[in-house]
This record gives C-alpha cells, structure tokens and sequence, in this order.
C-alpha cells in the first residue's frame, strides 16, 4: 500500500452563505503557501470545490491527491499544524468537517 496513490476529499459544510464566503476570502489569502508546503512534500492534485447539488446547503468539497502512504503521513502533519496556527488564530468561521480517505483502486482519468 505504501507506494498507492492516496485520496483526501473532505466536505465542510457552513451554517451560511456568508459563513462560506468567509472561508473562501480565507483560502485565497492562506492556501497558496500551504499548497506550496504540501507539494513540496508529495502532494499531487488540491482542489477546492463548491458543491453545487446540495439546495439550501453551503458546502465546499476538497480534494487532495497523494503520491503515496509516505507522501500523505506527511501532509497530514503540515494539515494539523495549519488548522491549529494559521486556520485556528486567523477564523472565526464556524463548520462541520467531515473527511473520507481512500486508496485509488481504479484510475480512468
């Protein structure tokens, strides 16, 4: 499994439109150099997604691919300590998080 591509997608869903667009003013003024760390450490894909079928919701759907096992276990740590630093003393933005990982089994890209 260590040399398997690894899948990150986590939904995060906001209490409002405005909770959301906060989120979003975040990423932009935060996300390049956590993009930058999480590269440098084998990261492959990072999208950013606003789920459009959910009426009534503001969800967003993030999408992170991982060269590796090795590649994710390091991506994992620059994940915690960006949520405990930069996300935790720079928002107020309040959500629900809810994150699926995986192993891709199959690649038809």
């Amino acid at each position: 499994m260590s040399d398997a591509v690894i899948t990150s997608y986590t939904l995060v869903d906001f209490p409002t439109e405005s909770d959301m667009t906060a989120f979003f003013v975040f990423v932009e003024q935060n996300y390049e150099k956590l993009a930058t760390d999480l590269r440098d450490h084998g990261m492959i894909k990072f999208y950013i997604t606003r789920v459009f079928n959910k009426e009534g919701k503001f969800t967003v759907g993030n999408w992170l691919e991982y060269k590796d096992q090795d590649a994710y276990l390091a991506c994992d740590q620059i994940w915690k300590t960006f949520m405990t630093t930069v996300y935790a003393q720079n928002t107020s933005v309040t959500a629900k998080i809810a994150p699926h990982r995986g192993i891709v089994q199959y690649d038809y890209s």
